[in-house]
């Protein structure tokens, strides 16, 4: 694509006009290389168009932004830069032959990310969203990177409703995937009900199926195809049995019996059928299938379970919502060991974050030989015999710096916000 092309396809005014060839869009000015376009996006708390200078000293041979500015460079005016960023990013991949696979929910959009990913990879040129780059900035940069990939599987997060419907309408998906409908952000949504309407905007821009968890109490009644354990289900598994961190149960498939082993709890099986069915769909073996599962591991910060000659550490701490600190809750029932809870707010509840915390209370009762650490201002809304509240990730790495810890298996849990791998790293520095 060239710089005038861009132009075009943003609508914007050119100002001291010439062509080239771009190598890269760009906009952090950090990342610039030579021959790259800087756009210069207006965020909450900073302004690009306050980094245009860095831009240009780190070679910057072009830039858009949304207001006049004092530069020898050719640049585009645009009304709004965030959304001159989609357009172009829209653009960039219809003119592609990658198909989009989407994928959204309350909780498990990466795991299933990744699951798929790792199917798929067998036998095609797959791109994935990397880190959390699952927004309105996020989604339109992943479709940037699109060359002759066969797939991209895009995350696609939000926080408000009419997000996922500008995301959808971007990446016009050719398979859109729905994990569950949970209580996250429903403290902007108000209810459920809500979150399921918001999630569903990711019809908006697909041009093929729609695949749901089918046993999730609000997306069994939605039309599309339905993935569970229900029997009513369109695909489904049976037999489940699970052991801690490691799962297995059986599906069928061509009037054969498959049992499929993987390290991951219970509590996202879910997201482990959905990956199963999209493999399945697009001919990847189901024998390629199981030895892909069986050697699966997730991404860091998310279950991952590391072992030291003193103690176990369950590191969960990328995010948190109630589904799945319950989940993580549940896989320990059972677990005779002596466990360390490290737990931290649930963001983002809103008016319900009192009734949240405080419904944490049976499931971490009905585990045995545990002792619980709760960090944060909500977490004083859960009230545990005996347990120990600190106000941050700080705080609750000097006292763990007091204690003798051994023979413990320790889960840390938190919100984005609570910057939880701090104590994760505590831990592995001693390892």
């Amino acid at each position: 694509m060239n710089f005038l092309k861009l132009a075009q396809i943003c609508h914007g005014k050119v100002i001291n006009p010439q062509n080239f060839i771009i190598n890269h869009l760009e906009i952090n000015s950090a990342k610039i290389n030579y021959g790259d376009v800087f756009i210069a996006i207006k965020g909450k708390n900073k302004d690009g168009h306050d980094f245009i200078k860095d831009a240009i000293k780190k070679g910057a041979k072009g830039l858009i932004t949304s207001k006049e500015i004092k530069t020898h460079l050719p640049y585009i005016i645009v009304k709004d830069t965030t959304l001159a960023l989609g357009q172009i990013a829209a653009y960039h991949k219809n003119n592609s032959k990658t198909q989009v696979i989407a994928i959204t929910g309350s909780t498990g959009k990466t795991t299933t990310k990744e699951l798929i990913y790792n199917l798929l990879k067998t036998k095609y040129k797959v791109l994935k969203t990397e880190g959390n780059q699952n927004n309105h900035l996020g989604v339109p940069l992943t479709l940037l990177k699109i060359k002759d990939e066969d797939f991209a599987i895009v995350e696609m997060g939000m926080n408000h409703s009419g997000e996922i419907s500008y995301l959808s309408k971007l990446a016009q998906p050719s398979l859109a995937l729905i994990t569950n409908i949970g209580s996250s952000h429903i403290g902007n949504l108000k209810s459920q009900e809500n979150i399921l309407k918001a999630k569903l905007e990711i019809k908006d821009g697909l041009k093929g199926d729609l695949i749901v968890s089918g046993d999730d109490s609000y997306l069994k009644k939605v039309k599309a195809i339905k993935i569970g354990f229900n029997p009513e289900n369109d695909f489904r598994g049976y037999n489940l049995k699970s052991n801690f961190m490691s799962t297995e149960f059986n599906i069928k498939y061509k009037k054969q019996n498959k049992k499929i082993k993987i390290n991951l709890p219970a509590h996202l099986v879910s997201d482990v059928l959905l990956s199963i069915y999209v493999a399945l769909k697009y001919n990847i073996s189901i024998e390629t299938i199981c030895q892909v599962l069986k050697n699966f591991h997730n991404v860091n910060m998310r279950l991952n379970m590391l072992t030291s000659a003193t103690n176990t550490i369950i590191n969960d701490c990328y995010n948190s919502s109630f589904e799945s600190l319950t989940g993580d809750l549940t896989m320990l029932q059972g677990i005779k060991q002596k466990k360390l809870l490290i737990l931290g707010d649930i963001a983002e509840a809103g008016i319900y974050s009192k009734t949240i915390h405080e419904n944490l209370k049976p499931f971490i009762e009905k585990l045995t030989n545990y002792e619980a650490i709760l960090v944060g201002k909500e977490m004083l809304n859960l009230q545990i015999n005996k347990a120990k509240h600190f106000k941050n990730y700080e705080e609750t790495i000097k006292y763990l710096k007091t204690q003798d810890i051994k023979n413990t298996l320790i889960l840390i849990k938190a919100s984005r916000s609570m910057t939880f791998e701090n104590i994760a790293n505590y831990f592995l520095k001693k390892f």
